[in-house]
């Protein structure tokens, strides 16, 4: 019984580090990190991007990894040079992006076809300035991330610390098996 409880402990945290990397790693597609074993998607196929070099920056591309909106944007629709990033939210059709201005004032961007088709043949977007009585109306429509850097780097180090915990878990497996292997070969 204690040979066996050596092989099953391992194969259980395996079980559990395997599945704690894929919540993380599902989590870490709203905050920029990407997201390698799920499948979600944004409207127009956008892409929540975290840049963790200097300067931090967060900010979505398009499906040719094109920078549509981030620190330092300024459109032709509005007056104003974006300066942090706060928090956007997204529904099937739209994106809406909360973000500050040079005067640290919140400011709410919603998506808009241009009338443009992508190399893709999919449609172009750009966004446009949303009032605060708009916002009002319509945020309860989408779903919400904030971006905290906190929270950006929380769900990084837990991916890393799972993904670890799990080839530490195979390797005790493996290392287990041989030793079995080796005392069955010996008897």
């Amino acid at each position: 019984m204690k040979k066996r409880m050596w092989l099953i402990l391992p194969i259980l945290s395996l079980i559990a580090f395997v599945f704690l990397y894929l919540v993380y790693d599902n989590k870490g597609f709203e905050y920029g990190l990407g997201c390698k074993f799920c499948n979600k998607q944004m409207p127009y196929s956008l892409k929540p991007v975290f840049h963790s070099g200097y300067p931090q920056s967060f900010y979505l591309k398009d499906e040719d990894d094109f920078e549509l909106v981030g620190i330092g944007f300024r459109y032709e629709t509005t007056n104003f040079k974006i300066k942090n990033f706060i928090a956007y939210g997204y529904n099937d059709t739209s994106v809406v992006v909360k973000c500050t201005d040079s005067l640290n004032t919140i400011r709410y961007l919603t998506s808009y076809e241009t009338g443009y088709k992508s190399k893709k043949g999919n449609p172009e977007i750009s966004f446009k300035d949303l009032s605060d009585s708009d916002f009002e109306k319509v945020k309860d429509k989408y779903q919400w991330f904030n971006i905290d850097k906190e929270k950006v780097y929380a769900v990084d180090r837990n991916k890393f610390l799972f993904i670890l915990g799990a080839l530490l878990s195979l390797i005790l497996i493996v290392w287990r098996l041989f030793k079995l292997r080796s005392k069955k070969a010996t008897n």
